[in-house]
């Protein structure tokens, strides 16, 4: 049996780049096969035209996201400048707030713990500050050259994912499965459809309140920030945290930014996540997935190890499916009830009263 496990796990990390186009299809082919449906029965579109209309609305989803990104790489190497100025300034102004001997490695302490030697000339001083501005310089240019690096490679990514998942949406829509009255399957289709469009419907709020918020405070890429928190926000826990860091380099490094702006950027936004997550979510959503939030978080890291970031979006759809085929199953039953966060008390336990002496099993004498 153990065997058995590993060698699937393994199958589905090794068959991951087929895998994982095929399962968002078909999450997307369960969000919208309702919509196909109701196209087909009341307004007489033929099957074929409706699955290739939401082709069509997919390129054009695809050809947004891909515009994000490229206005991204845009702003982003259009601002180094502006970058590499603001670390000047801060370390100019570090400089004037500090002592020389803090910048320099000339404290008292470290002084001590050093051979005595003559103190450096003012112009020994003025070239190691110097030398120190060029290494933060060097940094933000490798800063900025590696994130356009990362994001043509997620367009890239986003394009060559995006065409397959869209050519298995299609011909998965154009027949309709035999198979999906069955109450299994019925039930996973419901509660995965149920789940992720109160999700997208909250998720798209999000993303547009962080952006707009962003975008009213002047910071740079405030709309890829918008696209990434809406996209964070299927990551449950952990994606709204990211989403918020995110911005707070380039909110640190605006050259016209002063203390008071920087901590009400920052606050706004994780008052943004925080109300979404802690407020919105908890009340519209509740435990629509009947999964334990350890079941997530664990779910979070098993399939992000399986199958990277995509991975992490998917784990809650994807356990949640798993509980319910366990439930089907006597053997599995106790599995699933484990990861809803649900298991029997056990005999002659009373949760006000505690142990009830009366219904204990009898004890068997030796």
């Amino acid at each position: 049996m153990v065997l058995a496990s590993a060698a699937g796990i393994y199958m589905v990390y090794w068959l991951r780049p087929v895998l994982v186009p095929f399962v968002v299809a078909c999450f997307i082919v369960s969000g919208v096969g309702p919509i196909l449906n109701l196209l087909e029965s009341r307004f007489g579109i033929s099957r074929l035209i409706a699955a290739f209309l939401t082709f069509l609305f997919g390129v054009v989803l695809m050809g947004i996201f891909g515009f994000t990104i490229w206005a991204s790489m845009v702003d982003l190497s259009a601002n180094a400048g502006d970058y590499r100025q603001r670390v000047r300034e801060l370390i100019v102004e570090a400089e004037d707030r500090l002592p020389f001997d803090l910048l320099t490695d000339d404290s008292p302490i470290t002084s001590r713990l050093r051979p005595s030697r003559p103190s450096d000339s003012p112009e020994v001083i003025e070239d190691k500050i110097e030398s120190k501005i060029e290494q933060a310089t060097q940094f933000i240019d490798a800063f900025v050259r590696d994130g356009i690096a990362i994001l043509s490679q997620a367009l890239l990514g986003l394009v060559s994912t995006s065409v397959v998942v869209l050519i298995y949406v299609f011909f998965l829509l154009l027949g309709k499965p035999t198979f999906t009255d069955t109450e299994t399957l019925h039930e996973i289709d419901s509660q995965i459809r149920g789940y992720l469009s109160l999700k997208i419907v909250i998720s798209i709020f999000t993303g547009l309140i962080f952006g707009l918020t962003l975008w009213l405070f002047g910071v740079p890429m405030a709309l890829s920030f918008g696209v990434l928190a809406f996209l964070l926000n299927f990551i449950p826990n952990i994606g709204p945290i990211v989403a918020s860091l995110l911005p707070v380099p380039l909110i640190l490094l605006d050259p016209s930014a002063d203390i008071a702006w920087m901590i009400a950027v920052i606050l706004a936004i994780c008052a943004i996540q925080m109300a979404s997550g802690n407020l919105v979510e908890p009340k519209v959503i509740g435990n629509s997935s009947d999964l334990h939030p350890v079941t997530v978080l664990l779910a979070l890291m098993f399939w992000g190890m399986l199958w990277g970031l995509i991975g992490m979006f998917l784990a809650t759809p994807i356990t949640a499916a798993t509980k319910i085929v366990m439930e089907r199953f006597d053997k599995t039953k106790p599995l699933a009830d484990i990861l809803a966060g649900r298991w029997d008390e056990p005999e002659g336990w009373n949760e006000a009263e505690g142990w009830d002496e009366s219904n204990l099993p009898p004890v068997s004498e030796a």
